[in-house]
């Protein structure tokens, strides 16, 4: 049907041809230079060009296709070097898991030969040296990707990630800071680069790393980080700098809590400069106003310190006091309630509280250390070597603390957890203690202006 369709056009065509040489029967010459022109009518020169500008394109299509079909072919090469470098790695990688690790690290070699410039046989090299903590091959076998396969993110994070398990910090951040040279939105890289700076205690390159993850990621964990960088700034300033930028330190610290007023570490920090500047009651302002907003128990022993400092044990009894009639059935507030009353030589009251704790069922080891000491005081040594033998091992302790985002085992309450490296995350271990939550005695230091 084609071929019957291409006759009929030509045949119109030539009787289009033929129509135009009958109405422009006159000869037109066209020049071609060096004088030398070519005659016809104008029928034909326009047959002609349309004849010519047919070829050209048909030219033009012809190498259009040549690449078309080259581009085709390149990249079904390129897609069948890729299966065949993915089967020899997989067949790799189950070498690797039957404990053939030498097998699999040939197959690797001679695809490395063989594909130079493919990035994942070098990737899982690496990978296989480090598991087996090789790491000077591991890294040999980067170092060797960087010149076939050039300065690639995942080369990079890979060379970075086995310098920090060496400690080479200095190298791990050369090849971060690479990486976000080539892509500054690399949020893997960003965060490494900002742990080093916190194991580095480099407050201020922290800050400005975690500024840019913030920009970027506005979770409550970021934003956590970002407060617990700015708030390293200020303790460190402080610790460097003593009183004489305190003004600027308390500002700082304010302007965290006005953004968060849970983040403890900030109300501690800010409550120490304030003892160091002999406003006491301020201290013992931000204390309350702490312990009001979060209900951490580290307050209250903050304030223990501070007001038996003074000569002012009364004051955190009457406290403790008002807590427990509030909050009768708070366990944790009846324990270190008891712990303050041991402290103050208040043995008798001390006892009670202990008994009663014992009674109710509460069984950790801090109890029978408490009662030990009771027991000691009192001078009944059989009874305090039966209540330490229970205790033992206890640790340092008298309250089990915790890290409540990695639950890691602190032996006291710290700022910030070098587990998971967060802050304002170290509580009470909660299912030692049966808690209430104390609104009413909140609600109390709201009313009695508890103002930072």
């Amino acid at each position: 049907m084609k071929y019957k369709l291409f006759f009929l056009l030509l045949v119109l065509f030539f009787l289009f041809y033929l129509y135009l040489s009958y109405l422009n029967p006159e000869k037109v010459k066209f020049y071609v230079g060096g004088g030398r022109f070519f005659e016809a009518s104008i029928a034909t020169h326009v047959v002609v060009g349309f004849l010519v500008g047919l070829l050209l394109s048909l030219v033009a299509g012809f190498f259009f296709d040549l690449k078309r079909f080259f581009e085709k072919w390149k990249i079904e090469r390129e897609k069948r070097k890729k299966q065949e470098v993915q089967a020899l790695l997989e067949k790799a990688k189950y070498y690797d898991s039957k404990g053939e690790r030498e097998k699999a690290i040939e197959i690797i070699n001679k695809l490395i030969l063989k594909e130079p410039t493919a990035e994942d046989p070098y990737t899982l090299l690496s990978q296989i040296y480090s598991s087996s903590k090789d790491y000077q091959k591991a890294l040999e076998v980067l170092n060797l990707a960087e010149i076939n396969v050039g300065k690639k993110e995942t080369i990079l994070m890979q060379r970075a990630i086995f310098h920090i398990e060496r400690k080479d910090y200095e190298s791990a951040e050369k090849d971060l800071r690479e990486i976000l040279r080539l892509n500054e939105l690399n949020f893997k890289a960003l965060s490494m680069l900002r742990k080093i700076y916190v194991l580095q205690k480099r407050w201020e390159d922290a800050l400005d790393i975690q500024k840019r993850i913030s920009r970027h990621i506005r979770t409550a964990e970021e934003e956590r980080n970002l407060l617990g960088v700015r708030f390293e700034r200020a303790k460190s300033l402080y610790e460097k700098g003593g009183s004489s930028n305190s003004d600027a330190i308390v500002k700082e610290l304010k302007e965290i809590l006005a953004e968060d007023k849970r983040f403890v570490p900030a109300y501690i920090l800010l409550a120490k400069i304030y003892e160091k500047m002999g406003k006491l009651n301020d201290a013992g302002r931000v204390y309350g106003r702490g312990y009001s907003k979060t209900g951490h128990v580290v307050f209250l022993k903050k304030m223990e310190d501070l007001y038996i400092g003074r000569g002012e044990p009364s004051v955190i009894l009457k406290i403790y006091r008002r807590i427990l009639e509030i909050s009768p059935k708070d366990r944790l507030i009846s324990f270190l309630y008891a712990l303050l009353c041991l402290r103050l030589e208040m043995i008798g009251e001390a006892m009670e509280m202990l008994n009663q704790l014992h009674y109710e069922g509460l069984n950790i080891p801090a109890l029978y250390r408490a009662m030990a000491e009771v027991y000691i005081h009192r001078g009944d040594l059989k009874k305090a070597v039966e209540n330490f033998s229970k205790a033992c091992p206890s640790g340092e302790s008298f309250i089990p603390f915790e890290c409540t985002n990695c639950h890691a085992p602190k032996a006291e309450w710290v700022d910030f957890c070098d587990t998971c490296f967060s802050w304002n995350t170290i509580n009470v271990k909660r299912d030692e203690f049966v808690f209430e939550e104390s609104q009413e005695f909140k609600r109390l230091y709201e009313e009695e202006g508890g103002t930072i």
